[in-house]
């Protein structure tokens, strides 16, 4: 079998499909164990032993995620890091003192981790290819994926192909290349392969978490502000320019999108971190560190490929997916795991997905004849500079005032500009070498881009990270989750939930519905498939058919 990715997620699946007996080869854009936002500072792992405790937690969470999250799924994430927790204890990776202590958060050292977790891919047989990036999936004559074929970056961008019996996509989610600490390499693209081969997508409006950096301006011109080893600016005192306290975050993105000015005290960060920053002229004459804000997008946030069950299958026969390439509603729901949550679900997920993937290799048996996936971006000569398809996708992500804060007006807006320029970047992007690479990189920026600002237009209420200026209230009826997908016609549709019976009913009456199948899971206890049709209302384009709200 083939795992796409070599962070937390794509290395537990290889470990985890090797153990259960299968031959596995690992493909990484970059370098396996070193690269990838979890290469950058520390790693924070939900780390809750059975009990009250972890059950309040639960609840917590659930609540907090809006009530789209499934306490089932969490319950078994945790389970599941619990114990492999121990394993990477065994495997040699020494713990930080507080993590016995009872914290119910366990803080690992990112680049220590990823390097042990190389260690042991290796030590497990797994074949690990790095500087291969994938630009396309194959299938056999049924549509069921059966590998994929890339370019090898240090090799002269010669061809690369992998035949395998399943597919594991853990190339990590989208942060738009805003800068963020080591999201230079996650740009969608395993979103973009998957969404291909026909994939469903979950949750992708809620794309829109922010991180804070320091601002350019303030580095010196060689050192960008990705950069920064561990600097946990989120435990900073913050202030404005008046020197009076910031707030929470939500004030503090209000006022840098207000174009006021914003600052982290020095003296709250780690010693190395305040010497780092002196030394880059990052410090004014106050001890302060200017900031702004970085898009983080589905890195930090929530949405990615829908998953069928608790295997890690997707909605494509022979394709697995794990970590931030997957959507993460069932642990987080409608906010950010980034306490912790996303941490413990790329452990989980991958081990689930590795094992999955290998009992469907070893349940298919040898694979036949296989073809490439057509895909955007993927000509023999390039028509389209692809830095304009960045340029454009970018200016209708990173601004606050068009990701941090929504309204139909401003979605509209974007859709018909990032629609507008879908078909010339499907056909007219390409070219050989290098080229092909920026260009498949391009078209998957602006795949993620459109299929968030669909889902976000549809979600008419404020959840979670989803804030709409024109509706700021959440609404019962939107207890729902949106699947989204599609290439030349972007689509979004509905899924009910199960209800927890520690919830209240809701409190308005919701959609009207029609049942159908919609092969898309949300909790390891099966669900009776619903799909919604929303009623339009004169604000919002209509809702049609049933499973694809087509607009």
């Amino acid at each position: 079998m083939l795992v796409l990715g070599g962070g937390p997620a794509g290395t537990w699946a290889a470990v985890s499909a090797a153990s259960r007996g299968a031959r596995v080869v690992l493909v990484d854009k970059a370098r396996c164990g070193s690269s990838g936002p979890s290469a950058f500072g520390s790693t924070t792992v939900w780390n809750i032993p059975p009990g009250a405790s972890r059950s309040e937690a639960v609840r917590r969470s659930h609540a907090h995620g809006g009530h789209l999250g499934d306490p089932d799924w969490m319950h078994g994430m945790l389970d599941e890091t619990h114990r492999r927790i121990e394993q990477l204890v065994g495997w040699g990776y020494r713990l930080p003192d507080d993590a016995r202590s009872g914290s119910q958060r366990v803080r690992l050292d990112g680049a220590g981790y990823l390097r042990r977790m190389r260690r042991t891919v290796i030590e497990a047989g797994v074949r690990v290819l790095d500087h291969h990036p994938a630009l396309q999936l194959l299938r056999d004559v049924d549509g069921v994926v059966s590998g994929a074929a890339g370019v090898q970056q240090h090799n002269g961008f010669r061809a690369w192909t992998v035949r395998a019996g399943a597919v594991v996509v853990a190339t990590g989610g989208c942060a738009f290349l805003s800068g963020g600490a080591g999201t230079d390499v996650a740009t969608g693209d395993g979103l973009l392969l998957a969404a291909e081969a026909g994939a469903r997508l979950s949750g992708m409006e809620f794309s829109s978490a922010y991180g804070l950096a320091p601002a350019p301006h303030a580095m010196t011109p060689a050192v960008h502000p990705s950069f920064v080893p561990g600097l946990a600016l989120h435990s900073a005192t913050l202030y404005d320019e008046s020197g009076a306290v910031a707030g929470d975050r939500h004030a503090v993105f209000t006022a840098i999108a207000d174009g006021r000015r914003v600052f982290a005290a020095v003296a709250d960060l780690p010693e190395a971190v305040r010497h780092w920053l002196t030394r880059q002229g990052a410090v004014d004459r106050s001890g302060r560190v200017p900031l702004g804000a970085v898009l983080e997008g589905t890195v930090r946030g929530t949405g990615g490929l829908a998953l069928a069950g608790p295997d890690g299958a997707t909605t494509v026969a022979g394709l697995f997916g794990a970590g931030d390439a997957v959507s993460r509603e069932p642990i987080t729901g409608a906010v950010s795991g980034f306490g912790g949550q996303n941490g413990a679900w790329a452990i989980a997920s991958g081990v689930w997905a590795g094992a999955g993937a290998a009992r469907f290799a070893r349940t298919r048996g040898a694979v036949g004849a296989v073809r490439p996936v057509p895909g955007a971006g993927l000509a023999s000569r390039a028509r389209i500079d692809p830095r304009a398809i960045v340029g454009l996708v970018q200016e209708h992500t990173l601004p606050l005032r068009r990701s941090y804060w929504r309204s139909a007006g401003s979605l509209r807006d974007s859709i018909a500009e990032l629609d507008g320029m879908w078909p010339g970047a499907a056909f007219e992007l390409g070219g050989v070498g290098a080229e092909r690479l920026r260009a498949r990189q391009a078209a998957a920026l602006l795949a993620v881009a459109r299929w968030t600002k669909h889902s976000a237009l549809a979600r008419t209420e404020t959840r979670g990270m989803h804030r709409r200026t024109d509706h700021p209230d959440a609404g019962a009826e939107w207890r729902v989750r949106l699947t989204s997908g599609g290439l030349d016609s972007v689509w979004v549709g509905t899924e009910r939930l199960r209800r927890v019976t520690s919830e209240s009913p809701p409190a308005v009456r919701g959609p009207a519905v029609a049942r159908g199948q919609v092969p898309v899971g949300s909790a390891p206890a099966p669900t009776t498939p619903e799909t919604l049709v929303i009623a339009p209302d004169r604000q919002e384009p209509d809702l049609t058919p049933p499973d694809r709200l087509a607009m």
